[in-house]
């Protein structure tokens, strides 16, 4: 539910004008004095060429009139220039012409597009824009995770405006400050809308850790266990999945279960292992339950009972989980019809005491 006290909104309101001038003023050039007609020239010549750095100073002059008349129609032909060769400065230009209607129709959705481009190449203007049009729902819908993201990365770039807006943001804590720095992330992790970096993610993921969310730790604890490092982290991996399952969190027992089974930073330790993929495959995590059928076909931490490693199979095998169907099929082969009929009666008794199994999440694997 979006803010409703009378005083709040009179707030945000002020602040809103504030961002919509920061995006404003961030994209003016620092040339207060016309150009000269010699300038004028060379510049057109240089941008006619495609220079996108003159294309810009171009489009800055004719929004102005700096040199020129003053057009609207030529400024937003220039920056789109600019803009197409992937110049962010421009990009931040154009989006806020499509977002006024100045010398184009408006188009807010446009804009953020614009806004989108120049923020992945970490410009912070477009950055502070694109959170502006999260927060109003201007031109996409409203996500004030996405805002406060936004605005946190404007702030790291550079924009006091934006860290205002982070400022009045916490103090409304209405949206919680470790969702939007996992939300930062997921971007830099993902690669979509940000440049793909594992060391950012990794940095984002831990401010949100430090607040004790379950399922940021176990993202955390899945890029450090990949990383060219992993050794050196496992002591971190570790304490992240151990405060995870404190929290009742089934990939934090399923990552516990993986650290004792492989000897993560702990002494290698099947039985403990076992005690953690139990308690998973009971919270619902398939693959536990497919790791312990195969420790109880192996005898592995657990005695021997290839009734109860097929029961665990038998529960993993999904459409969801294929290296499960077929380890199922493998075993059928070699147990008889009166021990597959007992297995699955086995998975169905336990399956009535727990969780249906999902394969939902990300979970944390070892190199």
């Amino acid at each position: 539910m979006r803010k409703s006290s009378f005083a709040l909104a009179v707030i945000l309101f002020l602040v809103m004008i504030c961002l919509v001038r920061e995006g404003v003023a961030q994209v003016q050039s620092p040339n207060s004095s016309p150009y000269s007609t010699v300038e004028i020239d060379q510049l057109q010549a240089e941008a006619q060429a495609g220079d996108p750095t003159a294309q810009l100073d171009l489009g800055k002059a004719y929004e102005n009139g700096h040199g020129v008349p003053q057009s609207d129609r030529q400024a937003v032909k220039w920056y789109r220039a600019a803009a197409e060769q992937g110049n962010a400065t421009a990009q931040n230009n154009l989006g806020l012409m499509f977002r006024i209607g100045r010398g184009v129709e408006q188009d807010k959705a446009e804009a953020v597009k614009w806004y989108r481009k120049a923020a992945r190449q970490e410009n912070p203007g477009a950055m502070f824009n694109l959170a502006t049009s999260y927060y109003n729902g201007d031109g996409i819908a409203i996500d004030d995770v996405a805002a406060y993201a936004w605005f946190l990365l404007a702030q790291k770039f550079g924009s006091q405006p934006a860290a205002d807006a982070t400022k009045r943001m916490k103090e409304e804590a209405r949206t919680p400050q470790s969702e939007a720095f996992e939300k930062i992330g997921d971007m830099y992790q993902k690669g979509d809308d940000l440049p793909q970096s594992s060391t950012g993610a990794v940095n984002w993921y831990r401010k949100a850790a430090e607040d004790g969310a379950a399922p940021v730790q176990i993202k955390l604890a899945s890029l450090l266990l990949q990383g060219q490092n992993a050794t050196s982290n496992y002591g971190e991996v570790y304490r992240l999945c151990e405060k995870a399952a404190g929290l009742h969190f089934p990939s934090g027992s399923y990552c516990m279960g993986q650290l004792y089974e492989k000897g993560l930073g702990v002494e290698r330790d099947p039985p403990k292992a076992a005690k953690w993929f139990t308690e998973a495959a009971g919270m619902g995590v398939g693959v536990a339950a497919l790791r312990l059928g195969e420790m109880y076909w192996k005898g592995e931490g657990l005695k021997q009972d290839k009734i109860s490693a097929y029961a665990f199979i038998y529960l993993a095998s999904t459409p969801d989980l294929p290296e499960a169907a077929q380890e199922r099929e493998r075993l059928e082969k070699e147990l008889t019809p009166k021990e597959v009929a007992k297995g699955k009666a086995k998975a169905v008794e336990w399956s009535r005491q727990q969780r249906p199994l999902v394969l939902k999440g990300k979970l944390p694997t070892a190199n």
